[in-house]
């Protein structure tokens, strides 16, 4: 419980040095442009997968074979909590985006889609993070199989990775919006742990 604190004594210190230094924005705008300019030769839909299809995908995934194997070993109460990680997710942005009121990346900035709500912290990020990270902590506990454990990390760090990233190259989350909702949920997932496994 004492890390879990501690992530969100640093959550809350992180938020009001990103919300105070406006040099910090800045620092944000010009690594989105350059990350903007080194991959304009990449198709646009590459970013775009997590709004699309594969984004509810990547949600129902770890709910639906997380709770299947939850209803198989009897644990309903997991289910439940797993069941929570987008909805409290969900609530914690339409608490801290307002709170915070941080606006979004110019609009010459935001490729294809342009959001209308505020930016700290991403909620892609901070949903992804925490069902995948919780996807994670249950592949190093409960699964014996190493070449199944290091793929199913593997995967999921790197979807995680993926959909931090592809906020920031499309320009409508600046890089600590993806940190902050990153460090928001390992604070999560110290608490969601503890209840799971």
């Amino acid at each position: 419980m004492k890390k879990t604190i501690g992530i969100l004594i640093i959550f809350i210190l992180y938020t009001l040095i990103v919300n105070t230094y406006p040099i910090i924005t800045l620092w944000d705008k010009c690594l989105i442009a350059f990350i903007q300019h080194t991959l304009s030769a990449i198709p646009l839909f590459i970013p775009l997968l997590p709004d699309c299809i594969l984004y509810s995908i990547m949600i129902a995934v770890p709910i639906m074979g997380g709770s299947a194997y939850f209803f198989k070993e009897k644990k309903y109460l997991n289910i439940l909590f797993l069941c929570s990680i987008p909805l409290i997710t969900f609530l914690l942005n339409c608490i801290i985006k307002p709170l915070i009121h941080r606006q979004r990346p110019t609009y010459n900035l935001q490729l294809s889609i342009h959001p209308e709500s505020f930016s700290y912290v991403s909620s892609h990020s901070l949903v992804t993070f925490c069902l995948w990270g919780m996807v994670i902590l249950y592949a190093l506990k409960h699964i014996a199989n190493k070449q199944l454990k290091y793929s199913i990390i593997t995967f999921s760090i790197a979807w995680i990775l993926f959909v931090g990233f592809s906020r920031i190259w499309l320009g409508v989350h600046y890089p600590t919006d993806v940190l902050g909702a990153y460090i928001l949920g390992g604070c999560l997932l110290g608490i969601y742990s503890r209840c799971i496994l």
